[in-house]
Order: structure tokens, then C-alpha cells, then sequence
């Protein structure tokens, strides 16, 4: 009888153990509402979002997790993406600091909804990317970069020329923590050089001009790294980031040629080439590097630590 009762105790605590071990060798994993899901990683500072025509507050890390996916991709190294959640995090606490605000609808990001996430990852591989992704913003919970105790702008772009740009050099004025470093792995990217061409045609109706014609294209001016300054179009000049814009371009580093029937635009890298370059930031986590030392490479002189809306914070 006490044999019975011995396997039948055993028996009945095995499945207890099973997960308390499962949940010792993969700490990824959490078990019914506790653990270690997003929710239990709350910052208890929110964001009031409109979804479907209906207000939501949700704790910062919930709106992180649904901003995340929109600016890299999800196929990363797991570093770079914590690495990520860390920038987007502290872009989107410095944006309600200084506007005041915790309306969404007033921050520069926008939130993905399930709906557009299972668009975005596809069915099949939803499930997993969305456990990735929540997997990156649980395990930096409530971690910012700060420079002389202040949020940064946390800039970040995809590919770089090569190297980052220094702030000087796009913005007109010194931050400490933007200055250009090495990135030149960048250059097998499949991004670094963008093509964009238009014929008469299409240029003239981009440009709504009355008629197709030749016109003259030229930088006119442009930084010693190949940023452009001002773009001249059929006379009309453009600065470079309204050249972007109209033209649909990577990047501010570029040159303009005639090419066939039309005009070419010869882009270097994407995105403003400012602080962290995604791809070589993904390069340096397979590599072996940690998303702390990605984060002090791009990023000169700044400290990682816990947000506190008290300004002390712990560095980590």
C-alpha cells in the first residue's frame, strides 16, 4: 500500500517538475499569466492609442513591442533586436518627456496592430516572430541610453556609406554622442547602392511639368562625405532631404547622371546614416558582440540604465 501511494504521489508531482525545469532551462518561456510574459514587465508609465476607432492605454513596453517590428527586420540576431527595443523605447519616453504628452497620436511611430503584424511576419511564421520580438523588449525592460543623464535622440538608419555620418555634418551642430565611427561592413549590404531612374517622361510628370522635355540635373551642393546639400532640377533646386522626398530616394548621398532616355539617381546607403546602422549592428551581433557593446560602439560616451521618471536611474 505504501509502494501505491509512494508512485502515485510521484506520479502526480511529475508534471510540476516537468515545467519547473523547462522553465529553468528555457527562461523564455512562461507559464499562464505570470512568469515572464509582457505583462509582467509593465513600466506603469502608458501611451493612450486609438485602435479601431477605440482608446487604449497600454503600458509603454506593450507600445514598444508593437512599434518594434515596423523598424527591423525580424530575421535579426536577437542582440540587435534588444539592441532596437532599447532606441525605440528611449526615442518614445524622450518624445512624451518633451511634448508633454501620452497621446500617440503627438509620437513619431507608428503601432503595428496583431492584424498588421500576422500581415507583416505572414501566418505561417507569426507565432514565431512575435514571440521573438516580445522576447527582446521583456529581456530590456525598462532600459534607455542616456548621455550626461539625459534621454538621447536614439538615431538609427539601415545601412550606412561605410561609415556613420558625423552630426556636424547632417544636422549643423555637435552632439557628443553622434559622431561618425566605422561601419564598413556596411558595403556588402544589399542596400548600400540604390538605384533610381526616370525617363523624360516620368520626370516630367513627377516634376508636373506642362510638357516632356530634357532636363538639366545637377548636385550643386554637397558635404565632404558626399551628403547633398542642394539638388538643381530643371532650375527648381531642392535641399537634399527634399530631394528624398520627391524623388523617392535611399539616402541624402548621392549623385544625379543622364542616363539613356531620362536621368539617374546614384544612391549610397539608407536612411540618414546617423548613430546606429542596423545592418552593421546585426554584422557585429553575430559576430559574438552584446547588445550593450553594439549600443557604446554607435553611440560615444552614453550609459545604459533602468528608466525612472525621478532622473535616478541604474546604470547597467
Amino acid at each position: 500500500m505504501k509502494k501505491f501511494i509512494i508512485c502515485f504521489i510521484c506520479v502526480m508531482a511529475m508534471p510540476c517538475v516537468l515545467i519547473f525545469l523547462f522553465s529553468l532551462i528555457f527562461s523564455d518561456i512562461s507559464f499562464g499569466t505570470g512568469g515572464n510574459g509582457i505583462d509582467s514587465r509593465r513600466m506603469g508609465k502608458n501611451v493612450l492609442l486609438e485602435v479601431n476607432g477605440l482608446y487604449k492605454s497600454m503600458d509603454v513596453e506593450e507600445y514598444v513591442l508593437g512599434v518594434l517590428p515596423g523598424t527591423i527586420p525580424a530575421d535579426y540576431d536577437m542582440e540587435t533586436l534588444k539592441m532596437q527595443a532599447v532606441l525605440i523605447r528611449t526615442n518614445v519616453l524622450k518624445e512624451m518627456q518633451e511634448k508633454g504628452t501620452e497621446d500617440a497620436a503627438d509620437l513619431s511611430y507608428h503601432y503595428m496592430t496583431v492584424e498588421e503584424r500576422i500581415e507583416l511576419f505572414g501566418e505561417q511564421n507569426y507565432e514565431k516572430y512575435e514571440r521573438k520580438f516580445e522576447q527582446a523588449v521583456i529581456n530590456t525592460a525598462g532600459l534607455v541610453v542616456k548621455s550626461e543623464n539625459t534621454l538621447i535622440m536614439a538615431l538609427y538608419h539601415e545601412v550606412s556609406i561605410g561609415k556613420t555620418a558625423d552630426a556636424k555634418e547632417i544636422l549643423g551642430e555637435d552632439i557628443s554622442y553622434l559622431k561618425s565611427v566605422d561601419s564598413s561592413q556596411d558595403v556588402e549590404a544589399k542596400h548600400y547602392m540604390n538605384l533610381v531612374l526616370y525617363t523624360w517622361k516620368e520626370l516630367a510628370e513627377c516634376l508636373k511639368l506642362p510638357e516632356e522635355k530634357e532636363c538639366k540635373a545637377e548636385v550643386t551642393e554637397s558635404t565632404e562625405n558626399g551628403f547633398v546639400k542642394q539638388l538643381s532640377v530643371d532650375d527648381k533646386v531642392y535641399t537634399g532631404d527634399e530631394a528624398v522626398k520627391q524623388f523617392g530616394l535611399s539616402s541624402t548621398n548621392f549623385y544625379v547622371e543622364k542616363y539613356g532616355e531620362g536621368i539617374r539617381f546614384v544612391c549610397i546607403g539608407k536612411g540618414n546614416c546617423l548613430g546606429v546602422s542596423l545592418y552593421g549592428a546585426n554584422r557585429m551581433a553575430l559576430d559574438g558582440k552584446k547588445m550593450e557593446e553594439i549600443i557604446r560602439y554607435y553611440y560615444q560616451g552614453v550609459s545604459i540604465a533602468e528608466f525612472s521618471s525621478s532622473g535616478e536611474d541604474v546604470a547597467k
